[in-house]
């Protein structure tokens, strides 16, 4: 009976064929640049794609998956999970993908989102790691980058010795050049190591104050599932429990056009082989396993850049800094000076029951630094973390209830500081899914590694969301989610209390297998200080950030894509006129039959009045790179990537973009000035695999 339903699902599912490498492509796209549009923090991306290239290279096998294995895919909610592993059990292996459309739900939508991802083989068991096989069968790939900005910037432009010794910021020490070289290796899902160099522009490399060569150096090794040992990382690593209240190094997600992926899914240890100098574990940790039960426990110490705002010259050193600098760069003689400023301990573990219905975890951290951080003194910062040390504990849950997937964390400081987050994921109906999440953190909740869902950060910060997923009709999918939150305290450029209030709406029409399209809506209203000087308390008004998208997809051919994208903005104050914006673009997308070239190419032109309306676009790059622009006054952008693959075993990209001003003749400032209205870069990337 069973091959049966498979024949006549796989005639269904023939008719309704999609590209898996266009898929995959648009899915990583979609997803990073949501994140981008929700944030104007500069954040290091390279980790999600590094997790989502890597699963499109090896796919989940759905015969072995666990619950932990399928959340690595960032947009399964719990509810499917169960479902996928609930249908192996009670029907037996997957003898086919086709199966996963008699999975209560998975629509054709979601399973051609995860398509790419998954794939349907026999069991392999895990046997001894023999160190043989580990040198033969193992898969090695070096990376090496350039980039460069080709019109001369301020800071890399002439100057006489006398001016520069007067003012020695005045120009970077080091050359124009991006530079970076990754080395990466895997055996199966059992063994990683690896490096990763980086010189950014401005930088000296192997001269100066670097003669050792780069600037930033990493590396990584990851064991897995060795006896009791589940994982054992030596090096540099990341850490990642619970809903991110306590401890969550890395990259947090929120907000997103998957209303439903409100649940954090922590990996608890993971390798870092990414460029970000500072956010990231240095040290030893493991994760080990008996029957239901995981322990963790990990140690790091690593020096950190920070302000320096107070030099003890007796003991020489460092007795008060400032702020904690996440930047990575030092290019000139006052940025060199906050390198590696103080140093940085962490201490800390987890322990985790895991069950079929229900899940809890304990996780508790303890930092200290070299120095006192004692901040400039604001109202709106009062309440932040002071000190050399602090310790944050947190209980975190998962468990299932009549199909209703409930999930949250409560934290404490040392302080006796709380932190609070609960939600729950389910199905109204099969077409009709819901998420509803509460979270209220104190405004003197201080952790310095929280990532949990929020507005702005795990502080000063009470809301509630709810989201949605309807799909009333075939081809149709309707995604929303409303989110209202308030800050008790102030926060900077605001300095009263204040709440604020999402919207978002998306309508997605699948015309075709050839043709998908979607129309996307979503308002921000919050509200900051009035822009005039005011002798007391600056009081406050409320601002309106909308946004209006029309996006399609067309599948002229197997070789040839295009994307076009209508996107409007309007931004709003109370006192003032509305700042409006547009930026409408061309993608074409090209992937040549007889030779292994591919080409990504766009033409976009954008107008907005101010930086308030500006507008956020994905743009394609070489493989583990990623360019997100803001799109900005007037004028013209276009770029152009090309992979090649000389052999099988070397693959190249050149990537060319160029952004041109209308209304400008200065771009950029400080340093980064560059005089004229053009401003263009160049990308070259080369991939060795053996």
């Amino acid at each position: 009976m069973k091959i049966a339903y498979l024949i006549i699902l796989s005639i269904i599912f023939s008719q309704i064929g999609y590209s898996q490498d266009l898929n995959k492509q648009q899915i990583i796209e979609s997803f990073i640049e949501e994140i981008a549009e929700n944030t104007d923090e500069e954040l290091d991306y390279s980790t999600l794609f590094d997790d989502l290239y890597y699963l499109s290279e090896n796919p989940i096998n759905l015969n072995s998956a666990t619950s932990e294995d399928l959340s690595r895919l960032q947009i399964l909610t719990p509810y499917q999970i169960r479902n996928i592993i609930d249908y192996r059990k009670k029907e037996g292996k997957y003898l086919s993908i086709y199966e996963l459309q008699l999975i209560k739900g998975l629509n054709k939508r979601m399973i051609f989102n995860i398509l790419p991802f998954v794939t349907v083989e026999d069991v392999k068991y895990k046997d001894n790691i023999k160190l043989r096989n580990v040198l033969k069968y193992g898969s090695n790939q070096v990376f090496v980058r350039y980039v460069q900005t080709i019109e001369e910037q301020e800071g890399f432009s002439g100057i006489s010795d006398s001016a520069l010794a007067a003012k020695p910021n005045s120009r970077y020490l080091g050359g124009p050049q991006q530079i970076y070289t990754r080395y990466k290796y895997h055996y199966k899902d059992r063994i990683y190591w690896g490096f990763t160099t980086e010189k950014d522009p401005g930088e000296e490399l192997f001269n100066g104050t670097q003669k050792n060569g780069f600037d930033y150096y990493s590396a990584h090794l990851q064991i897995n599932d060795i006896g009791i040992i589940k994982k054992l990382n030596v090096g540099d690593y990341q850490v990642q429990f619970g809903q991110g209240l306590a401890l969550w190094s890395g990259m947090s997600f929120g907000k997103s056009t998957y209303p439903l992926n409100i649940m954090k899914t922590p990996r608890g240890l993971k390798k870092y082989s990414s460029t970000n100098e500072n956010l990231f574990m240095r040290g030893v940790g493991t994760t080990l396993q008996y029957k239901n039960l995981e322990f963790t426990t990990f140690i790091s110490k690593k020096k950190i850049d920070a302000n320096i705002s107070e030099f003890d010259s007796l003991e020489n050193q460092v007795a008060e800094i400032s702020s904690i600098l996440n930047t990575g760069f030092h290019r000139t003689p006052a940025e060199l000076e906050d390198k590696h400023a103080i140093d940085e301990f962490i201490v800390g573990g987890n322990l985790t029951y895991n069950h079929d219905l229900f899940k809890a975890g304990l996780t508790v951290a303890h930092y200290e630094y070299g120095a006192d951080l004692i901040k400039t003194s604001h109202e709106y910062n009062q309440f932040d973390f002071s000190g050399n040390a602090n310790t944050n504990i947190g209980f975190n849950y998962l468990f299932t209830y009549k199909g209703i997937n409930f999930f949250g964390e409560e934290a404490i400081t040392q302080n006796f500081k709380t932190a609070f987050v609960n939600g729950a994921i389910f199905n109204i109906a099969p077409q009709m899914s819901m998420a509803i999440l509460h979270r209220s953190y104190s405004k003197d909740y201080d952790a310095l590694f929280a990532g949990g869902f929020a507005e702005s950060k795990t502080q000063n910060e009470k809301g509630l969301y709810v989201g949605t997923e309807i799909f009333p009709i075939k081809r149709w999918k309707i995604s929303a989610y409303y989110d209202m939150y308030k800050f008790d305290w102030l926060k900077f450029s605001t300095s009263a209390p204040s709440n604020g209030i999402d919207y978002f709406a998306q309508l997605d029409y699948d015309v075709s297998r050839y043709i998908q399209m979607y129309l996307k809506f979503k308002q921000e209203t919050k509200s900051k200080n009035l822009s005039v000087d005011y002798t007391t308390i600056n009081p406050i008004q409320n601002y309106t950030n909308s946004k209006i998208r029309y996006h399609i997809v067309i599948k002229i051919s197997d070789n040839l894509t295009l994307k076009n994208r209508i996107e409007l903005s309007n931004y709003k104050e109370e006192t003032s006129e509305a700042e409006t914006g547009y930026m409408v673009y061309q993608d074409i997308s090209y992937k040549a039959n007889k030779l292994p070239l591919a080409l990504s190419f766009r033409y976009a032109v954008f107008d907005t009045d101010t930086y308030n309306s500006r507008i956020y676009a994905y743009e394609n790059d070489v493989l583990y790179a990623f360019s997100i622009p803001a799109y900005y006054s007037k004028g013209i952008r276009s770029y152009l990537v090309i992979k090649y693959g000389m052999t099988n075993k070397i693959d190249v990209w050149l990537r060319y973009s160029l952004t041109r001003y209308i209304d400008k003749s200065v771009i950029g400032s400080a340093l980064t000035e560059i005089q004229g209205n053009y401003k263009s870069q160049v990308k070259a990337q080369v991939r060795f695999r053996f």
